[in-house]
């Protein structure tokens, strides 16, 4: 089919920028070329209506001319006459071949018709229309298999007493997992039957990194001419969706999905609950969950599919309507032509398939990208900790005591084989492997870190091969292991068994484990669960189990007890699905602690394409965009070329800044004012000439900068050691004389109250003449101030850079990334090595997001100010986004940069007056 053409003019709210209509041209153009697009567009350059109003206008266009190439075609076909001539049996073939292809236009026609007349009567209807006599039958049916289920717990009973077993409860009989059929005879069962030809519309889906950006985009999908046309679904995650209060209110995300799935089930009876002050009481459960009905999920449907909604909107619709949003928002998916979800549900094919997404032939856009690589490595890479591997063996073990005799043989050796790979787990980060303590294991070298009190934590780096062959589990079938979880539903089950007795396992990390004896405490835990029952018979009271004596020192903290909610299996399960990717994506990292709590087992993902693979081969587009993608041989050799892709499908596009020049003052200083070299690599950063040049620079920066500056540090340890320095030195007592400090909290609940006050004092002092002339807050690169939050206007009049924050040259993990780029990744342009370039990259690309805080908007002014030697290097500058690097002024001396400052603020003052 022939290709469209961009349309001259792009239905924008609002006259467009030059650059966001070069940016909207050249997206139609990759999507319509079924290309893989690399999109940089700096932030406040409205980067998200041009997403919105370029791909929209695609999709529209691209619709139309597809469905009118189709009705060409097959009228075409119809009007052909046939004419054989002497070669009879070509010609039969040819058209035979014509027949075919003209049947399968006629059957995408007919799809497309039909989806047509189905959302045509939707919005006829414009509401949802109560279906009684459905709900009365589903009733009906609820009602017939609860008496079905009755009866075959009343069966179980009795054949337990002829067989003089223990009698259990309808509820405890529920925790049961089936009997398991041969893996090799159930394997084909899926689904032959599983294709459906109507996979629904063309879509696109649209991902970011958190809900709340993902609600920012569709009130931006509002604002347009689209909102009253184009069917938008959010998807989001049961913990945002819920609507169920008795679930909503169990606040962890692992929580809410399994209790949603145990009502699902349709468990009922009574169940333990537990009050604030530690007693417990019976209450009775009723049988699902009141908000998953059948009718009512489809109403839900439907209305989401004829209004536009963000995630607070569909909460609102699903109490309104008593459905679930959660599940709504899925049935509505195939009917849908712009989708939004977070990352993981598309990057993470698991929850990809569940949510009923599919790539095929489809178009991504993943926006906020340019951390995408590592967020991909990030969601495949799995952490299990000791208390974890305790707690799943323990709740797993007792499991098995408690049923073991009503279980199959086939469910016996597969629960078995999970004990005995969690055994070999636990012995390693105990350091009981193979090798003993000495950890020459795997490829790389061994790495320690001090510990508490001079202990040291100690990593080793394990290939896959090597870590299964060391705890002598190269003889499991791992994947037979991972079916066999998922098929049974274990791991859920294991989950309801702890709640049915404790509701969670507590494992004391003090206690030497004794791997040995995988059901050593299952009397006395089933002892514990008589003492507990018979307790609550009596009175109200919550017993405690005795927490045995921890040594403490002056500079040992004591270890407090883990507690282990919901079922932990679930992780070690995601650890077994890891080990089943490619050998050489990824390596096993198994660190043993100072003390058990502190040790740990991780699958380290290295090739992040592995996982990018479906979507680049399958999806007809796929679009990266963000404020600052730089370097993009990054994502188009790391993440497009690498999962498959040909070069010739990949485009890149990067616009400037709707900021003129002369409103930014870039600077890029060497030395402070009494010409000390501002050297802030990790060798001298702590020496106390840099520290109090850089308390002078600071000093001077504040008396003329007004409202708001912001300062970036390396990391919050050096944070804490140049704000005690300062504090001792006075240079704190001088800084607030002119600016109030503020401090980058670590706990995320303190960060709200943190930029209140920061953001009040810099209005406050707008006006006043009590001589504080706004705020200055000390952040860290890659903390919280550093991304997703905007210092615009006052509140950002100058960010400052201290050093350069590279990572930690001694991570194992670092380390075995880097050797991984060098043999799978062709080195830089200038020869350098892939492993060096991605070192270069984790640094500025951490630079660029900290001085992307400021300058928002087109009438925005702000000065940056990179305090290191180093920044003066070609490279240095060339790594910054173009629209700053084009304008920085190296300044060697601090004199010439500080009339930099002065003239440049004047005259913003100036000009403001």
């Amino acid at each position: 089919m022939s290709h469209l053409e961009p349309p001259k003019e792009f239905p924008f709210p609002f006259p467009p920028y030059n650059i966001q209509e070069d940016f909207m041209r050249n997206l139609f153009i990759v999507l319509e070329k079924e290309g893989l697009g690399i999109f940089e567009s700096p932030t406040g350059t409205g980067k998200s209506l041009s997403l919105i109003c370029g791909a929209l206008t695609w999709l529209r266009d691209h619709s139309e001319h597809y469905k009118s190439e189709l009705t060409r075609k097959v009228e075409e076909s119809e009007n052909t006459t046939d004419d054989d001539g002497p070669d009879w049996f070509t010609a039969a073939t040819k058209r035979r071949e014509e027949q075919e292809e003209v049947r399968k236009y006629r059957q995408t026609l007919l799809l497309l018709e039909k989806q047509e007349q189905r959302v045509k009567a939707l919005k006829e209807r414009r509401q949802v229309i109560k279906k009684s006599k459905v709900q009365k039958v589903d009733d009906e049916f609820e009602e017939l298999f609860r008496d079905l289920h009755e009866v075959r717990e009343n069966v179980r009973r009795e054949l337990s007493a002829m067989s003089g077993g223990d009698v259990l409860s309808a509820e405890e009989t529920s925790l049961l997992v089936d009997d398991y059929c041969s893996d090799d005879e159930t394997e084909t069962e899926k689904g032959d039957n599983e294709e459906d030809e109507d996979d629904g519309c063309l879509k696109i889906y649209y991902c970011s990194r958190t809900h709340s950006q993902l609600s920012q985009f569709v009130h931006e999908v509002q604002k347009t001419v689209f909102g009253e046309d184009v069917r938008v679904v959010s998807l989001a995650s049961r913990q945002n969706l819920c609507v169920n209060e008795a679930v909503s209110k169990l606040g962890n995300m692992s929580l809410i999905n399994d209790r949603c799935l145990d009502l699902q089930r349709g468990k009922k009876g009574q169940a333990t609950k537990y009050e604030d002050d530690g007693s417990t009481s019976k209450k009775k459960r009723s049988s699902g969950c009141p908000y998953y009905r059948q009718s009512a999920l489809e109403g839900l449907a439907d209305q989401l599919l004829l209004e536009v909604q963000d995630i607070e909107q569909m909460v609102a619709l699903g109490s309104k309507t008593k459905s679930c949003p959660y599940y709504g928002a899925r049935y509505a998916v195939k009917d849908s032509q712009l989708v939004v979800l977070p990352y993981n549900t598309l990057l993470h094919k698991g929850t990809r398939e569940a949510s009923g997404i599919k790539l095929k032939g489809n178009v991504v856009i993943v926006d906020e990208a340019h951390n995408l690589l590592e967020t991909i490595a990030n969601i495949h890479s799995v952490f299990v900790s000791h208390g974890q591997l305790r707690g799943a063996h323990a709740q797993l073990s007792q499991y098995m005591q408690r049923y073991g005799k009503r279980l199959s043989p086939r469910n016996l050796l597969y629960i078995k084989q999970i004990l005995f790979f969690m055994n070999a787990l636990i012995k390693l980060i105990a350091g009981g492997s193979k090798a003993g303590n000495e950890f020459n294991i795997g490829s790389s070298s061994v790495s320690s870190s001090p510990g508490v009190s001079g202990n040291t934590s100690t990593s080793q780096m394990l290939t896959v091969s090597k870590f299964l062959c060391d705890t002598l589990t190269d003889n499991l079938n791992i994947f037979k292991l991972v079916q066999y979880i998922e098929k049974s539903k274990i791991a859920h089950k294991l989950h309801s068994f702890s709640q049915h007795f404790e509701g969670s396992v507590k494992i004391h990390q003090d206690q030497k484990p004794h791997v040995s004896s995988p059901t050593a405490s299952t009397s006395a835990f089933l002892a514990k669960m008589a003492a507990q029952k018979s307790a609550q018979s009596k009175a109200k009271e919550n017993i405690q189990p005795a927490t045995p004596e921890v040594k403490k020192t002056d500079e040992v903290e004591t270890e407090e007890e883990e507690v282990v909610m919901g079922s932990p299996l679930m992780q070690i399960t995601e650890f077994l699905r890891a080990l089943l990717h490619s050998t050489q994506d990824g390596r096993v990292v198994a660190t043993v602690g100072a003390t058990p709590r502190k040790s740990s087992i991780k699958y380290l993902l290295l090739n992040p394409a592995s996982h990018f693979h479906d979507v680049v081969t399958q999806c007809r587009s796929v679009i990266v965009a963000g404020g600052t993608m730089r370097p993009v041989s990054e994502f188009r050799d790391q993440l497009f070329l690498s999962a498959g892709a040909e070069a010739s499908r990949v485009h890149e596009f990067s616009c400037g800044h709707v900021v003129p020049g002369e409103q930014i003052m870039p600077i890029a200083l060497s030395q402070g004012p009494t010409n000390v070299t501002l050297d802030f690599t990790y060798q001298h950063r702590g020496d106390t000439k840099v520290l109090d040049e850089l308390g002078r620079v600071l000093v001077n920066v504040c008396t003329v900068v007004p409202g708001g500056v912001v300062c970036f540090l390396p990391s919050y340890d050096y944070e804490q050691r140049v704000f005690s320095y300062f504090n001792t030195s006075g240079v704190i007592a001088r800084l607030s004389t002119r600016k109030k400090v503020f401090r980058e909290p670590k706990k995320s609940n303190q960060l709200d109250s943190v930029l209140s006050d920061y953001a009040k004092t810099v209005r406050l002092t707008a006006s006043n003449t009590s001589g504080l002339t706004g705020s200055l807050l000390l952040s860290v690169v890659g903390g919280k101030m550093s991304e997703g939050i905007n210092f615009s206007d006052g509140l950002g009049r100058c960010v400052v850079m201290v050093g350069l924050p590279y990572p930690n040259t001694q991570s194992p993990e670092l380390k075995e990334k880097m050797q991984f780029l060098n043999k799978n990744v062709s080195p830089g342009p200038d020869g350098k090595p892939a492993g060096s370039v991605f070192y270069e990259n984790l640094c500025f690309k951490a630079v660029n997001q900290s001085i992307g805080r400021a300058i928002r908007h087109r009438n925005d002014y702000a000065s940056i100010l990179l305090l290191d030697h180093r920044y003066s290097r070609p490279s240095s500058i060339q790594a910054l986004p173009e629209w700053i690097s084009k304008h920085v002024h190296q300044c060697v001396k601090f004199g010439q940069a500080f009339g930099l400052l002065r003239k440049f603020f004047v005259e913003k003052l100036l000009k403001k007056a």
